[in-house]
């Protein structure tokens, strides 16, 4: 009897190691075959793990590629007043005509010029630059014709420094609307996409526009309101002036204040009615006009820093407005992400043509400060 317990239970054991059952499976396998990793050649091994439950699907994380934004330049042209009363001295105010003055940084002109060369040798090399001059020279009329050309001042910076050296005032009369329009027509011809237009004169305007020399005052009157009118025109197109009153230009104050209103340049808590006009009044006694003039020329320099790039091509080739961020990169290495702002005020949005991201505030400020500016990419914009 023990003979056949013995048998009975070694048999049992050689057919559990053969793998006797009423399953598929292979023998020597304790999972489906299914389960298992290829080991390599005809070996199919198969290892048995509790693997938990199948995580959450994550989304992917997004990629970024970037590309360098380009600023958009100013072109500025300078009008500038050059007739016989900027041979005048800065201390004779009330001076309407005078020759050229033999000491330098004496008259007018001599410390206009001074500074004007000054603050074009700070201005930027992207910058574009030209030069007008009125009336034309030993006569009472504007031309429409650039003294330096427009150009960048990487290239243009000698010349146009040049050619203010080189200016003697000389010409009767003050034809300020025909300078004007001269000005804004040359900015137009230019392309350029950031114009602006700055006017430095030191006298009533006392010419109509056609260079009509005998308008009356009620006609000169109504010639002003509309060269306002088409400085308001202008500004609405996007051409900005800048309107600086000279020494001598006392008498005039009200109308160049209406033009700096009319233009969008005013200055904060000023009035057209004065005492504080809205252009650059430098006409106060008190003032020491280079030193007066030295700051007004650096304000507009910083107004007229870039604020506005070019939205460069995405090297990927896809541009998906919903997904594109700006990085500013500054000198110390750090870097910072500038939220998008759809009020305007503290971030950057696109311009109205969707060409260009625009900053705003102290998004600005940070990137005129800033080593570069970058677009990137791929993830959803970051708003402010």
């Amino acid at each position: 009897m023990r003979k056949w317990l013995f048998l009975l239970l070694a048999f049992s054991i050689l057919c559990s190691a053969a793998g006797c059952g009423d399953d598929d499976r292979r023998p020597g396998t304790g999972v489906d075959a299914g389960e298992g990793f290829d080991a390599g050649g005809d070996v199919d091994a198969t290892v048995a793990r509790d693997v938990g439950p199948r995580p959450d699907v994550v989304d992917p994380v997004c990629e970024t590629v970037s590309a360098v934004a380009e600023p958009v330049p100013a072109t500025l042209v300078f009008q500038l007043d050059t007739s016989n009363s900027m041979n005048c001295a800065v201390s004779s105010p009330g001076c309407l005509t005078g020759d050229p003055t033999p000491a330098p940084d004496d008259s007018r002109w001599d410390v206009f010029a001074g500074e004007l060369v000054s603050a074009l040798g700070a201005l930027g090399d992207e910058t574009e630059v030209g030069l007008m001059r009125f009336p034309a020279s030993e006569a009472s009329c504007a031309r429409d014709e650039l003294a330096a050309p427009i150009a960048s001042l990487a290239d243009g910076r000698a010349a146009a420094i040049g050619t203010v050296e080189g200016i003697t005032p000389n010409g009767f009369s003050t034809p300020t609307h025909d300078a004007v329009a001269f000005g804004f027509g040359r900015l137009r011809a230019s392309g350029a996409e950031r114009p602006f237009l700055v006017l430095a004169t030191d006298g009533d305007a006392r010419v109509c526009l056609g260079c009509d020399t005998a308008c009356s005052f009620e006609a000169l009157d109504r010639d002003n309101d509309d060269l306002v009118d088409r400085v308001a025109g202008a500004a609405e197109e996007g051409i900005p002036t800048f309107v600086i009153g000279v020494p001598g230009s006392q008498g005039y104050r009200d109308v160049l204040s209406r033009l700096a209103t009319a233009a969008g340049t005013a200055r904060p808590g000023c009035s057209d009615a004065g005492p504080t006009y809205c252009h650059y009044d430098l006409t106060d006694a008190g003032l020491d006009f280079g030193e007066a003039l030295r700051e007004v020329l650096g304000t507009i320099g910083e107004a007229v820093l870039p604020c506005e790039y070019d939205i460069p091509e995405n090297p990927d080739g896809a541009f998906d407005p919903g997904r594109v961020n700006v990085r500013i990169r500054n000198a110390d290495g750090s870097e910072e992400t500038i939220p998008r702002d759809g009020d305007r005020e503290a971030g950057w949005d696109y311009s109205d043509d969707m060409s260009r991201v625009e900053l705003y505030g102290t998004a600005c400020e940070a990137a005129r400060e800033a080593e570069a500016l970058d677009i990137l990419f791929g993830c959803p914009t970051v708003l402010i």
